[in-house]
């Protein structure tokens, strides 16, 4: 192929060709990945999400001028085994216990949506409860939200899972 060529030159234009061979395929070995892992957008209605955004803010800082809060039975534990466990929720206006219209937990990692859940707690006297299964070690970010008279009321944190 690159026989009429100098020796260095010849060299050189196998080494070219060596690495466009080679970026090509891992251009194609990229498409073949993103293809096979693809996750679609994390919301599917976030154009209507977006719209109530700043709704959403002002309902949130008018609850907590309220004097809302969220406090659950996994507050102060600071590595939870895997498993199901226990989630107990309360809401509290001013440390008095106040009934939400209901209340549920999201789960998700970062960055994806493949492990994201949702589990809805049940009532029970003035708090929330639920079996909350953890199967996957490590990070998590954990939303508690509580629905209050058409308003969304929500808590923000992280749990460790060993």
């Amino acid at each position: 192929m690159f026989k009429d060529l100098h020796p260095s030159l010849r060299n050189a234009m196998y080494v070219v060709l060596f690495s466009f061979t080679g970026l090509v395929a891992a251009t194609f070995y990229t498409i073949r990945l993103t293809y096979k892992h693809f996750e679609p957008v994390m919301d599917k209605n976030y154009y209507e999400i977006g719209l109530n955004y700043e709704k959403a803010i002002e309902n949130q800082k008018e609850l907590i001028k309220q004097g809302y809060k969220l406090s659950s039975n996994w507050d102060k534990t600071t590595i939870l085994p895997l498993g199901e466990l226990d989630l107990t929720v309360t809401l509290n206006q001013n440390e008095s216990f106040v009934k939400a219209d209901s209340m549920y937990v999201i789960l998700e990692r970062n960055a994806t949506t493949k492990n994201t859940t949702r589990y809805d707690l049940k009532p029970s006297d003035l708090n929330f409860i639920g079996k909350i299964p953890l199967k996957e070690s490590g990070t998590w970010n954990m939303r508690l939200i509580a629905n209050i008279s058409g308003k969304s009321f929500e808590r923000e944190g992280k749990i460790t899972v060993k």
